[in-house]
């Protein structure tokens, strides 16, 4: 059998290297070098050190060859399924087809000694806990082009201070504080932010009420062009409909899966989970849910909302004055939103392959 060059590409496919093994494998098949590492604990009675030359060859650049044809052969076998696998994710795509997801970023803890969490503030505990997802009351300011009063900035603080006392008294966190084991707290809250609703945002110089229309008319690459005939929503009275009154929040950016049961059983065994009464886990309306997705979106520079998912709101219209109810849902994929109605809740579908779902949040009441 003779010799087959192979191109390895990281998963970003950003540059190209060399590595030439005797295997009848096509030459544009993609691999990386982490699965040649883990293939070699796999195979105890091959030259283990000419193996790893090859991948030290391989990350430098140098083009070498595996002389050992069982070594070769065996390697080839191991690394099959990857490559079948990382030659369809470099032209853009996962394994069913579909356009690849990008990745989060990896949350890093703030420089520095682990600190006795219970001698911080509430802004530094977050920091900690919550890590690169942690949203601050300034950049929720940078982000709806506020300049908050000094005595409104501190109300404001002083709701979040509260919140994340509240946060960390619950039973389902309050022993991890107590042991100051920080990491369990980051895993606890690995897929939550911390998102301050407010009630205004900037617009042309003039401070506006947050509303499906403001958001559009302040964010428009959250959605699709405008076209001449406007769109059905738009004569709705929900379009404008205001913020509620300010709150900090917690956002979960896993969605509740409602095919076999309806959101408001969902959130009721979501409020179990954090041991807390049935109305501190809420659905969403729909100015809710978009305000939600632009400032994480804006803040940390991910889509974290964008799932194959239609997330059903608590937001619902009539089409006709007598006509049945409908039910607003929002589906965002990559980045983009479009806002949907219909009666009843939006199944999964050959055709339109969506989960019914919904993001909760988590609050408390303050009186």
């Amino acid at each position: 059998m003779g010799p087959v060059c192979l191109r390895a590409l990281d998963k970003g496919c950003r540059y190209g290297r060399k590595l030439t093994i005797f295997r009848d494998l096509p030459c544009h098949t993609l691999f990386s070098p982490e699965h040649l590492l883990t293939t070699a604990t796999n195979v105890s009675i091959m030259d283990r050190e000419a193996l790893v030359q090859a991948i030290l060859n391989l990350e430098n650049d140098i083009e070498d060859q595996v002389t050992d044809p069982d070594l070769a052969f065996e390697l080839a076998d191991h690394i099959k399924v990857y490559v079948d696998e990382l030659a369809t994710l470099g032209a853009g795509q996962d394994t069913s087809g579909k356009r690849k997801r990008k990745k989060r970023k990896k949350s890093r803890p703030p420089k520095g000694p682990i600190p006795r969490l219970e001698t911080l503030p509430p802004d530094d505990q977050a920091r900690w806990i919550f890590m690169e997802r942690y949203i601050p009351l300034e950049r929720h300011e940078d982000i709806l082009g506020l300049n908050l009063p000094s005595e409104v900035f501190a109300e404001y603080q002083d709701s979040f201070d509260r919140f994340i006392t509240d946060l960390l008294l619950l039973p389902r966190t309050i022993e991890a504080v107590e042991k100051n084991d920080i990491p369990a707290l980051q895993k606890q809250f690995a897929t939550c932010v911390l998102v301050f609703r407010a009630p205004q945002l900037m617009f042309e110089e003039e401070a506006v009420a947050v509303s499906v229309e403001s958001l559009r008319d302040a964010f428009p690459s959250y959605f699709y062009k405008r076209k001449k005939k406007p769109n059905w929503f738009e004569a709705q009275d929900f379009y404008r409909e205001p913020m509620k009154a300010p709150r900090w929040i917690l956002c979960d950016t896993e969605h509740m899966n409602c095919t076999l049961r309806r959101p408001e059983r969902k959130l009721a065994g979501y409020a179990r989970d954090w041991d807390l009464p049935e109305g501190c886990a809420q659905q969403k309306n729909l100015v809710e849910d978009l305000y939600d997705r632009i400032l994480v979106g804006e803040a940390l520079e991910e889509d974290l909302f964008s799932r194959n998912v239609s997330a059903l709101t608590t937001t619902r219209y009539r089409a006709r004055k007598k006509g049945p109810q409908r039910l607003v849902f929002a589906v965002q994929k990559v980045h983009k939103v479009t806002i949907h109605g219909k009666v009843g809740i939006p199944h999964w579908k050959a055709k339109r392959r969506l989960w019914p779902g919904a993001f909760p949040s988590l609050v408390f009441h303050e009186d």
